[in-house]
């Protein structure tokens, strides 16, 4: 009895594949697709002269494919995908009369693409994506004229552009050359293809415009050109691509306006055209075929109003229009949107109340409205309806009126930012259901600041509840009684901004003030210890630094941890000088930076250069600091430029970052 199949697909089976497998002289299909098999692939394939299907994607099979594949005479598909195979695209392929499918794609393939690859005109699908391909691409593959499938694109990196001899694929359905360096302009010859319905060209370095002749291609269901350097406008054209479902050109350098009729394409789901020179209206039918999903739009120079038919299919996920000109009321009807996700709306000129409902949407996990004219209040919500909202931004708007109990009503809220606003009453106690809150910024972009509004009464000591809370500013407000004392147990507070209220407070110092209008408590991370700790170590005897904006002291927390505490000199009211203390502030406070206590001498001396003897160690040791900071793995953890040239400008004097 023959063996003329074998399919051990997706059982995880790992190791090297048995030569003995070619001893099946009958096998004629061979799926070995979705394990671990490592090493050489079995050189002597060519025995199985039978063979019509050979699938081993999805391993790891590594070294050249040297095969004697004239002996496979009768391969129709063969499916290398997602390997570690190496060296160069093996030309015998070219010998194999029969073969349909090729896929190279997801190796680590080099050099150039064979002209070749050009005669094999059986071919219906070809991908050579994903390598590390390089030179032109040859022309010869427009002789393909078999072909369905076409892939060429990500991670190899091609010289030259698109060839025009693509023009002749006429039965091409599908071509992605995404991602592969490609230059130069768009072929009008593309549109010939009329059976293409997906064209993704996009993260190249194309130029030029989009060619009117691809406005022939009316069965393209979905458009790629993003991440180019694309210019000019739409063209009219497109107005026929009736079965178009997605249209992608964002990042690119299109001007002119969003032609009207984009709104009246059939099926047009996703349409993205953000990071362009857009100008004029959105147009106001948008929406009206009932089938938007994702609309992006933001970074243009859009002007007019929100349509109002944006939502109308009920189907609308995203919708991001900010960094625009737009004006107007936002349209009632968002507020009935159930299906919205995220939205982003931030830094246009709107103006009046949010829709009935906005805030509310049962699918809303993002909500930005910062840095526009809104007014009215947040509207008191009755249903407890379950929120996914995460992150809510209604900063620097015209807002007004006191914050409703049911902003407790979001259990995921990790970002509220409702600062720079007109805000009134007392902060609802409700907030400290919050309880994922990692930023609550009622005030300039801090963390947790309810600043710069005229917030009343007390401090809820619900405040306490929440445990994850890291930044609390509370200052430039009308609060006032005494602080909850159930504050000083939040461990994951990390810097606290009481000043500027009517707070009745005694803060423990070398001289203690009643009544005090400015107490702020700063750390840099997450506290195992109280203030009382803190305060102990604020003693002749522990000082080891001196420094333009304060003290610094050495202390041993009751855990054995060492730190180091700086005490804050005061700054005149109306000083425009802080000897340097914003800037360190800004940095430590960023990064949340312990400073060691533990440097030494030798650590120092062993890592500076000998010709940098002459430099004073306790400059150098202080650079070095700097320097720390500056190459954190973390870049957004960084300094920035500014601030080190501050910082670097104190190293001069003695003790600024000094320790022992």
């Amino acid at each position: 009895m023959s063996v003329v199949s074998l399919d051990i697909s997706n059982l995880n089976v790992s190791g090297s594949l048995s030569p003995s497998i070619t001893g099946l002289l009958s096998l004629e299909s061979v799926s070995i697709q979705g394990n671990s098999f490592s090493g050489d692939f079995p050189a002597d394939i060519h025995k199985l002269t039978r063979l019509r299907f050979l699938n081993i994607s999805n391993n790891m099979f590594s070294g050249k494919l040297s095969w004697e594949f004239s002996q496979l005479k009768e391969l129709e598909v063969l499916d290398a995908y997602n390997n570690d195979f190496n060296g160069s695209l093996p030309e015998g392929v070219t010998d194999l009369p029969r073969l349909k499918q090729l896929n190279f794609g997801g190796n680590y393939f080099s050099g150039t693409i064979p002209s070749r690859y050009g005669n094999m005109g059986q071919l219906n699908f070809l991908s050579l994506a994903g390598n590390d391909l390089s030179g032109f691409i040859p022309s010869e593959l427009g002789n393909l004229t078999n072909l369905t499938h076409l892939y060429l694109g990500y991670y190899n990196q091609f010289d030259g552009g698109i060839p025009s001899q693509f023009g002749k694929l006429n039965n091409l359905v599908h071509l992605d050359l995404a991602n592969c360096g490609l230059k130069g302009s768009i072929p009008p010859e593309l549109g010939n293809l009329y059976k293409l319905d997906t064209l993704f060209l996009q993260t190249n370095q194309l130029t030029g415009s989009i060619p009117p002749q691809l406005g022939n291609l009316s069965s393209l269901k979905a458009l790629d050109l993003s991440f180019n350097k694309l210019t000019g406008d739409i063209p009219n054209e497109f107005s026929g691509l009736k079965e178009l479902i997605l249209l992608n050109l964002f990042i690119n350098r299109f001007h002119g306006e969003i032609p009207h009729f984009i709104a009246e394409l059939p099926k047009l789901e996703v349409l993205k055209l953000w990071q362009n020179n857009f100008t004029g209206v959105i147009p106001s039918k948008l929406g009206q075929n009932g089938k938007l999903t994702e609309l992006d739009l933001s970074t243009n120079k859009l002007t007019g109003l929100v349509p109002k038919s944006l939502c109308l299919g009920k189907r609308l996920k995203i919708l991001i229009l900010l960094k625009n000109f737009l004006f107007g009321s936002l349209p009632d009807d968002l507020g009935q949107c159930y299906t919205l996700q995220r939205v982003r709306l931030g830094q246009n000129y709107l103006t009046g109340p949010l829709p009935h409902g906005f805030l509310y949407l049962p699918e809303l996990s993002l909500l930005e409205l910062q840095n526009n004219y809104l007014s009215g209040g947040l509207p008191q919500e009755t249903s407890n309806a379950p929120s996914k909202l995460g992150q809510l931004n209604l900063s620097n708007n015209r807002f007004s009126g006191s914050l409703p109990t049911s902003i407790g009503n979001f259990p995921n809220l990790q970002i509220l930012l409702i600062s720079g606003n007109r805000f009134s009453g007392e902060i609802p106690p409700d907030i400290g259901r919050l309880k994922n809150i990692l930023k609550l910024d009622l005030s300039m972009n801090n963390f947790s600041d309810l600043s710069q509004n005229q917030l009343l009464g007390p401090i809820p000591v619900q405040v306490a509840q929440i445990h994850i809370l890291n930044y609390l500013n509370v200052s430039w407000n009308n609060l006032n009684q005494s602080l909850p004392k159930e504050l000083g147990a939040m461990k994951g507070l990390t810097s606290a901004d009481f000043s500027h209220n009517n707070f009745s407070a005694i803060i423990k110092s070398r001289k203690a003030r009643r009544h005090s209008n400015s107490w702020k408590l700063t750390a840099f991370q997450k506290l195992e210890y109280g203030s009382e700790d803190i305060i102990g170590c604020i003693k002749e005897s522990n000082v080891i630094g001196r420094g333009g904006a304060g003290v610094v002291y050495r202390g041993t927390m009751p855990n054995g941890e060492e730190v180091a505490v700086k005490k804050l000199l005061g700054i005149n009211k109306g000083s425009s000088h802080d000897n340097g203390l914003s800037a360190e502030i800004r940095t430590l406070g960023r990064i949340r930076h312990r400073m060691q206590t533990n440097w030494n001498k030798e650590m120092v001396m062993k890592i500076l250069d000998e010709r940098l003897r002459h430099i004073p160690l306790d400059e150098a040791k202080q650079v070095f600091f700097v320097a720390m900071l500056c190459v954190h793995e973390h870049s957004v953890e960084r300094p920035t430029m500014r601030e080190v040239v501050e910082m670097l400008a104190q190293a001069k004097q003695p003790n600024t970052f000094q320790m022992q």
